[in-house]
């Protein structure tokens, strides 16, 4: 077996001892003898297997006429060196398991089955990010530039928001790469869809009816939940040069997949030239940008939220289930999602008509939901 070849010298205590006995004309014998010490103890001192106790170096202070620290400090920067070399490779995979955990959320990740690699070791993590990156490391300066992925984005844990929004993207490219679609993006067509929006809110299967229509209209769609601290809805970015849009399903109601839509939808048709830089929506903030204030504009258009409020403040108050119901017959908006228009209006509280409260992932066919 060959034996382990260090880059560097690294002189023990025993070193130095030997090279003061050869000076002195000293045999390990007389150090025994000079110091209280037996010969195998002499012998593991001066081969370095033995460490310095502070008797120890006490004792060789006087019998050298140094300083008993010299001899406490060569052996502590000795087994420093030596345990450094030793733990070599457990000290670079710890480095690199702990810059992968302060900017991404491995523990949630692994949860959502969303890593191909076992990134408890240096390699799992190499490729990894080789998969993400295209190169096998975080490119860290990129994610410490302060930037805007989501339009809209809470101040609290600010810095991990922008961290995770820019994992989560990542990993919302993965998917997308594996599903573009294979029609050419055609504009009319989704304007068309965006102006017959209502008449999807209503269908018995308005959800499947208007992702086939999406998807006619070359705009790529799936499911990705978010990740903590990006307090993420929804995005609109281009793939390829195709345009997605991703839910998060944050709000697993269906008043919140259609208004989701709806502004992903008006992302694409008004700022589709924009969208080489992603838009990663939170909707519970409000549009400080022109962008998002006409996203906003134009998914009220689309789900006819005007009348809706309208008709909702003339009841106030007063306004019962079978008001309700009449809202959603003369606006022509489902009743969950009339419900969340006027909730969002701050016209009535949801604990109200919890009753029309309804989830939408189970409503998504299953084969758009990504994890």
């Amino acid at each position: 077996m060959s034996e382990k070849l260090h880059p560097f010298y690294n002189p023990g205590p025993g070193d130095i001892i030997r090279d003061a006995m050869e000076e002195l004309g000293w045999q390990q014998s007389d150090l025994a003898e000079i110091i209280g010490l037996t010969e195998k103890s002499i012998n593991k001192i001066i081969n370095n297997k033995q460490g310095i106790t502070p008797e120890t170096a006490i004792l060789l202070g006087k019998a050298f006429s140094t300083p008993a620290e010299m001899w406490l400090n060569l052996d502590a920067k000795y087994q420093l060196r030596k345990q450094e070399a030793d733990t070599c490779g457990k000290a670079t995979l710890a480095e690199k398991k702990a810059q992968m955990r302060k900017y991404m959320p491995v523990a949630e990740l692994k949860k959502k089955g969303w890593l191909l690699y076992d990134v408890s070791t240096e390699n799992g993590i190499e490729k990894e990010c080789e998969r993400l990156f295209g190169k096998p490391e975080i490119p860290v300066e990129e994610y410490n530039q302060e930037k805007e992925f989501a339009a809209r984005q809470t101040r609290f844990d600010f810095q991990y928001t922008q961290w995770y929004c820019r994992t989560w993207f990542e990993y919302a490219k993965q998917y997308a790469s594996a599903a573009v679609p294979t029609q050419a993006y055609n504009k009319e067509k989704l304007t068309e869809l965006a102006e017959n929006f209502c008449t999807y809110l209503s269908a018995e299967d308005g959800i499947e009816k208007v992702l086939a229509v999406l998807t006619g209209c070359g705009v790529g769609f799936f499911v990705l939940s978010h990740l903590t601290k990006t307090y993420l809805d929804g995005a609109a970015f281009l793939q390829d040069g195709k345009p997605f849009i991703v839910y998060t399903a944050r709000y697993d109601r269906i008043d919140n997949f259609w208004f989701v839509l709806a502004h992903e939808i008006s992302h694409i048709l008004l700022h589709f030239s924009y969208l080489s830089e992603p838009v990663l929506d939170n909707l519970d903030s409000t549009a400080e940008t022109k962008r998002e204030q006409e996203a906003d504009e134009n998914a009220s258009k689309m789900l006819n939220s005007k009348e809706v409020i309208c008709l909702g403040q003339q009841y106030g108050k007063y306004l019962s289930a079978a008001r309700l119901e009449l809202i959603s017959e003369k606006s022509g908006v489902s009743i969950p999602v009339a419900l969340g228009i006027l909730q969002h209006a701050k016209i009535i509280e949801w604990r109200q008509f919890n009753k029309y409260k309804e989830k939408v992932l189970d409503k998504i066919p299953a084969d758009v939901v990504k994890g």
